[in-house]
């Protein structure tokens, strides 16, 4: 259901104060809460193991995150834990790591304990929930719609892969919409879910197929010259740049519906569109709300159809978002003067001010960045060059990019590891490439910290090749003799990247020992 379109003008607006969108029946707002979560999960005994643990992911749109909290189960499978909310009514995604690939949905109601208990089946499958608060849901939906979600992420079309790079823009655009149409048939196939579930999916599928292949227009069009040009690599002139007016089909993406604050891509999706190069949307810094808030709408209001609603509080949260998350800043004096000064104590303000509490504790440990030059080496020689100046310790390579959601991620998600090896003779190195916009990179690195290396696009594609991988993340790790011992895509999860890491780690001692 649309947001109902206000008739006063901006003129009028400015003289308002500024609110979070109105609540229509069954649809969530933004509201700054806390929830009490208590349950209890019911596992087979052949399932059983010494230690289970809980994760909840719980999306906070206005503050650009999906934000995990974990538990571990008591010896009777029971489970206790408070979180912080941003809507009054969130979805979420929970689980276990009896198995996280399968994963249920459960609704948070803000100013009310939640409880949930669900179970096991033989074959490690979540079959039974119960929740205190459905929000109207099915058990269906509770259990198959992130299921579904997984289902359109894999899909594959056996169709011909057709050629792009060389045609309009709208080719592009229109070829990226019949696959979303294919993949919403997903939908349709039982076991069938509700028509309100189906909608959600299909939005968060919706931007999250906007925010990773959309907006990367020229990634997507480098890969497609090479899949249909026997592998060949184009050259910079082969690839059209797209320009703003590329940017029209946000008009289509419904922004302002208030089912997107159920969603996991929304956070995503308005920090991918707060950092395009193209669009230049300024950072707020210092400005006051209302100066940025109109700087935005005369970039956007074309673009989006509207000059008002839901999506504008969510780029303003999410541009203060973009300093806590990319560079662990808190919030200047002047910043919180203007926070006050626009929001008056309302809901948002709180949901800032709260966010701005975290941000100080974790930018107390965050760790100094070193920037470091490339060494003057052929590309044959880069990397070795590289690990060599840190013989001695291990060392934990992350190729990443500032437009990679999974990397930006599990670098979020890395920092309680790093804090434990910190006395370990364990260093960390990030690469990237001019696929990250430089200045971006740069902001990004300040929250990030260690040992980062900005390659050319050459020194990149040479590493990828000779490392034989082509996606990110993608990790090495090194033992103190500058040995690779390991190598993978895609982040494990903290337990196993600790697990991965030590085991690097003890090896190097017991060589050590025996010297």
């Amino acid at each position: 259901m649309l947001l109902q379109k206000m008739k006063l003008t901006r003129a009028i607006l400015l003289f308002l104060w500024p609110v979070a969108a109105c609540a229509q029946s069954g649809l969530p707002v933004l509201q700054a809460g806390t929830v009490s979560i208590s349950g209890e999960v019911a596992i087979p005994e052949t399932m059983k193991k010494d230690s289970v643990w809980l994760l909840l992911v719980i999306p906070q749109p206005f503050t650009g995150e999906n934000k995990q909290y974990k538990t571990l189960l008591d010896p009777d499978g029971r489970f206790a834990l408070k979180v912080n909310t941003e809507t009054d009514i969130s979805r979420c995604a929970v689980g276990t790591d009896i198995n996280m690939e399968n994963l249920i949905t459960v609704l948070l109601a803000n100013g009310r304990d939640s409880k949930i208990t669900f179970s096991y089946s033989d074959d490690g499958i979540i079959d039974k929930v119960k929740t205190s608060d459905d929000a109207g849901f099915t058990e269906e939906d509770l259990i198959l719609s992130l299921n579904k979600f997984n289902e359109m992420i894999g899909y594959r079309s056996d169709k011909p892969i057709e050629r792009l790079y060389d045609k309009p823009f709208s080719v592009f655009l229109d070829h990226t919409n019949s696959i979303l149409q294919e993949r919403r048939a997903i939908l349709n196939k039982p076991p069938l879910l509700s028509e309100k579930m189906n909608e959600i999916i299909f939005k968060d599928y919706l931007l999250a197929m906007y925010y990773g292949y959309i907006f990367n227009y020229h990634d997507k069009m480098v890969l497609n010259y090479s899949n249909t040009n026997n592998r060949k690599r184009p050259d910079s002139s082969e690839i059209k740049k797209p320009g703003r007016e590329y940017y029209s089909f946000l008009k289509d993406l419904d922004l302002n519906n208030q089912l997107h604050l159920y969603g996991f891509s929304y956070p995503d999706f308005t920090q991918e569109l707060l950092e395009n190069n193209i669009l230049n949307i300024p950072r707020i810094q210092d400005t006051p709300i209302r100066e940025w808030t109109e700087e935005v709408k005369d970039i956007l209001e074309d673009l989006i159809g509207s000059d008002q609603g839901l999506f504008y509080d969510i780029l303003i949260g999410n541009a203060y978002a973009m300093q806590f998350g990319t560079e662990l800043e808190p919030l200047t004096t002047k910043q919180i003067e203007n926070i006050k000064n626009y929001y008056k104590g309302g809901e948002l303000e709180k949901i800032l001010l709260r966010k701005n509490q975290d941000i100080k504790q974790l930018a107390l440990a965050k760790e100094a960045v070193v920037v470091n030059n490339t060494p003057d080496v052929s590309p044959e020689e880069l990397m070795s060059t590289i690990i060599s100046k840190y013989k001695g310790k291990t060392v934990i390579v992350d190729f990443w990019a500032t437009w990679c959601g999974p990397c930006l991620e599990a670098i979020k998600a890395s920092r309680d590891i790093k804090k434990q090896l910190v006395d370990k003779d364990a260093v960390f190195i990030y690469i990237s490439s001019p696929s990250s916009p430089r200045e971006l990179w740069e902001r990004h690195i300040q929250g990030i910290g260690g040992e980062q290396y900005y390659l050319s696009a050459e020194e990149w594609r040479y590493v990828l090749d000779s490392f034989d991988f082509s996606a990110i993340p993608t990790y090495l790790i090194f033992d103190k003799e500058g040995v690779l011992k390991q190598q993978f895509t895609g982040y494990p999860g903290n337990e196993e990247m600790q697990r991965r890491i030590e085991a690097v780690l003890e090896g190097d001692l017991i060589s050590h020992k025996k010297q």
